[in-house]
């Protein structure tokens, strides 16, 4: 192989000799030369380019909380030669960084147009900075303490057929801190969240949740991660006795019959333990005297939450009235 090699080279140097491989030559040095030249003057061009600028606050002592909600990024419009954004730019992200003790006062960081300009001149050097978005900042800070609130949920859910939410959602965390400006805060007992609106939920989800605050407070987490569980519906059909009540005194009141049957869906985890302790009741006070037929109206009470679709098998019993 290493003679194939060397009679490859010396064939080349034979043709490179020669007056077309002299040409073939020089032309690729003119090329290369040509090349360098044309990258030197683009980089030495200006144009104009968008950056986005991560945002940073700088020298924050631990007592201070920013309580409005910083841009993430701030949107740069800049002209300048290409060989200074490159420099500017080339292997790192830009960032935008605000000296909390040069803008603070009186309870805000202010930077109007004009030093967001200035910063981010900064960050570009030899650039000129056409725009900025945002084009100015304002954001609160305190120095009090927070104070641990209770997350309230704003929710209206319901489940889809032959299933059940079952117990109340799980918040976590259950609390949040709130810091705030001046009294914005006073009255305020709890957290809300945002609305959160579900119809037809058929298993069991965790959403994360923003928490909702006002431009002056500030709740830290600023979400939380809500979960509805969800199970299947089992069917159980019981008999239930039929509970004579409101009967005057020396009055006995008889149906037929004594018994009825209840029907009912239940969640699975409950199925196997639970005794659902509902009656079925005969109200002496709904009978009509004044009806064709001797039939009155049964009533289901004491009907558990977890229990749904309840009904009985027969909505109305005949009856008798016996007198002591």
């Amino acid at each position: 192989m290493k003679s194939d090699l060397k009679k490859r080279i010396a064939l080349l140097g034979r043709a490179a000799r020669t007056r077309r491989g002299k040409n073939i030559l020089t032309f690729g040095v003119f090329l290369v030369i040509s090349s360098v030249l044309w990258v030197v003057l683009s980089l030495n061009e200006e144009d104009q380019v968008d950056v986005r600028m991560a945002l940073r606050i700088e020298h924050l002592p631990d007592s201070i909380t920013i309580v409005s909600t910083p841009p993430e990024f701030i949107n740069v419009s800049l002209r300048a030669r290409r060989t200074d954004l490159l420099k500017s730019t080339l292997g790192r992200d830009p960032v935008l960084k605000v000296d909390w003790r040069a803008y603070k006062s009186r309870g805000v960081v202010a930077l109007s147009a004009a030093e967001i300009k200035t910063l981010a001149r900064s960050v570009v050097g030899g650039a000129t900075v056409l725009a900025a978005t945002p084009d100015s900042l304002q954001l609160y800070y305190t120095e009090s303490r927070g104070r641990r609130l209770p997350v309230v949920l704003d929710y209206k859910v319901t489940a889809g057929p032959q299933v059940a939410l079952v117990g109340r959602p799980m918040v976590s965390p259950d609390s949040a801190t709130l810091y705030a400006v001046g009294a914005a805060a006073s009255g305020i007992s709890a957290i809300a969240t945002e609305p959160i609106r579900i119809s037809g939920l058929n298993e069991t989800t965790t959403m994360r949740v923003r928490l909702l605050t006002t431009g002056r407070t500030r709740a830290i987490p600023d979400s939380v991660d809500v979960t509805f569980k969800v199970e299947p519906l089992i069917v159980k059909t019981r008999r239930v006795v039929i509970e004579p009540v409101h009967v005057p005194p020396g009055i006995k009141l008889i149906t037929f019959p004594a018994q009825v049957n209840v029907s009912y869906m239940m969640p699975a985890s409950v199925y196997k333990h639970s005794n659902p302790q509902f009656r079925v009741v005969a109200d002496y006070r709904s009978i009509d005297t004044s009806a064709p037929t001797r039939n009155m109206r049964l009533k289901l009470v004491d009907v558990d939450d977890n229990l749904q679709n309840v009904y009985l098998s027969a909505d109305s019993a005949e009856y008798i009235i016996e007198r002591h």
